[in-house]
């Protein structure tokens, strides 16, 4: 956060608010997985197999732990020219 603070100040940015919001991220990618289950019949027609499947089942997996567990975080940072 200092960081984002510090860089914004080297532009001439001010730092104005900072929201971190890592488990609304979660929830997103725990839906994208459930859609992508439920359209995995769609999918497969258009020539994608289950090795393609399995990676994707990995990453968004992969991605909602480390997000439910704040490894990794998103944020939206507002500054002011």
């Amino acid at each position: 956060p200092s960081i984002l603070k510090a860089l914004g100040k080297d532009h001439g940015l001010a730092h104005l608010r900072e929201r971190v919001f890592p488990q609304d991220y979660a929830r997103t990618l725990a839906e994208w997985r459930q859609r992508f289950w439920g359209s995995w019949e769609k999918i497969v027609p258009l020539g994608f197999d289950e090795r393609f499947k399995k990676l994707w089942e990995f990453y968004l997996h992969y991605c909602e732990a480390g997000f439910r567990a704040s490894y990794i975080d998103v944020r939206q940072v507002v500054y002011k020219a």
